[in-house]
Parts: C-alpha cells; sequence; structure tokens
C-alpha cells in the first residue's frame, strides 16, 4: 500500500515521447485518494529551477544524486502499478513544504 511522503520509483509517460521511463518521485496523495488506484506525486529531478526545491539527506531517508530537487509546478496523477518500488521517505516536514510551495502556485 502506497503511503503519503514515500520516495517511489516510478514508470513515468511524458507527452513529448511514447516512451517511459523510472524516476523517483515524492507521493503528496493521502491513504483515501489511493484506494482509488492512484496516487499524485512530485517528481524528483537533478535540475534545479525557481519551481524546484533542493532535497538534501536531511529531508530523506534513502540516497540520491548529488543535487536532486523535488519538482512542485508538475504534480503528476499515476496508477498505482506505475510505483515499482519504494526506496524511502521525506521527513513530514519536507513533505508540508513541498504542499505549501505546490499550493502556492494555484493560490
Amino acid at each position: 500500500m502506497l503511503k503519503r511522503r514515500e520516495v517511489v520509483l516510478a514508470r513515468v509517460f511524458f507527452s513529448d515521447s511514447p516512451e517511459s521511463k523510472v524516476r523517483p518521485a515524492i507521493i503528496l496523495s493521502d491513504d483515501k485518494y489511493h484506494a482509488t488506484g492512484f496516487f499524485l506525486a512530485a517528481a524528483i529531478t537533478t535540475s534545479l529551477d525557481e519551481h524546484c526545491m533542493p532535497v538534501t539527506q536531511k529531508d530523506i531517508n534513502c540516497p540520491l544524486e548529488k543535487g536532486s530537487s523535488a519538482r512542485f509546478d508538475g504534480v503528476i496523477k499515476l496508477h498505482s502499478k506505475q510505483a515499482l518500488k519504494s526506496i524511502g521517505k521525506v521527513t513530514p516536514d519536507f513533505h508540508s513544504r513541498l504542499v505549501e510551495e505546490t499550493v502556492s502556485m494555484i493560490k
């Protein structure tokens, strides 16, 4: 069962390509939403711009590439079958800040 704050390796499809890629993502949604068979996630990337939050080792309990960040400008909806493996969790504080940044973009 997927849990909020989990970091998963997920199979993600991009609009500019018919192929998928496996990427790390932070689960934002709750158990009630997961019961639908889907989850909402923020992608983890190695690019950094004004729409990303840097992820440090104090924010997460799994190794990531140096310079990783979480995108808050593109929450993605994925089917639970696209989550291939759980690799860790982010702290409650980091998750809250990520959700706040996401919400602030649409207010």
